[in-house]
């Protein structure tokens, strides 16, 4: 015979005690909460990095046509500015020049032909202007049989040499004439990229 009815504890212990299944998805749920989180501040320092990434290589990119730009000005600006310089040059100082060394030329070409053919008779033909500057180079070399023919049709930076057996044309004229075209030729080049970048 009970005095007091005692309560019976196992039953609410039961009821109170964790359930291993409701435990288990309670765990699931909070590696899954954890992976989630961790995933989305991955993605977050991710599209960040490339953001950053992005700006760089776009600033990268800007400089690099801003240094681009800035050669291509100043290497035109040079060109430009010396184009007047080699258009005086060829036009005015290389032909004073020519003109100057065309009697040395012809009497070094004179001297290597008379090392080889010592009896050669020697014909120059040459500019009337010309004349003056040969005559004064031959002078010492009394021993060479020359005759200088006068052309007054032929250019000043042309001669000719004939010997005995050949003849050979010294053209200085066209050695300037093919100058000239190569400077006319690279500035007008140096324009169209220019032009075109």
């Amino acid at each position: 015979m009970a005095l007091f009815p005692l309560e019976e504890f196992s039953a609410t212990i039961a009821a109170n005690s964790p359930d291993p299944v409701l435990e288990t998805g309670f765990e699931e749920h909070r590696i899954e909460a954890y992976e989630q989180g961790y995933k989305a501040g991955w993605d977050d320092a991710a599209a960040a990095q490339a953001e950053e990434q992005s700006r760089v290589s776009a600033d990268f990119a800007r400089n690099l046509q801003e240094l681009s730009f800035t050669y291509h000005e100043a290497r035109s600006q040079i060109l430009n500015s010396l184009k007047p310089l080699f258009t005086e040059m060829v036009s005015k100082v290389l032909p004073t020049l020519a003109q100057g060394n065309l009697p040395q030329t012809i009497v070094d070409e004179v001297l290597t032909v008379a090392s080889d053919q010592t009896d050669a008779e020697i014909e120059i033909v040459i500019s009337p202007a010309n004349r003056p500057a040969l005559e004064h180079l031959l002078e010492g070399l009394t021993s060479l049989d020359v005759n200088i023919i006068e052309e007054s049709t032929m250019a000043e930076g042309l001669a000719y040499l004939r010997f005995s057996d050949s003849e050979k044309q010294i053209d200085l004229t066209s050695v300037l004439t093919g100058v000239s075209q190569l400077v006319e030729g690279f500035f007008a080049q140096q324009e169209k990229v220019a032009i075109n970048g």
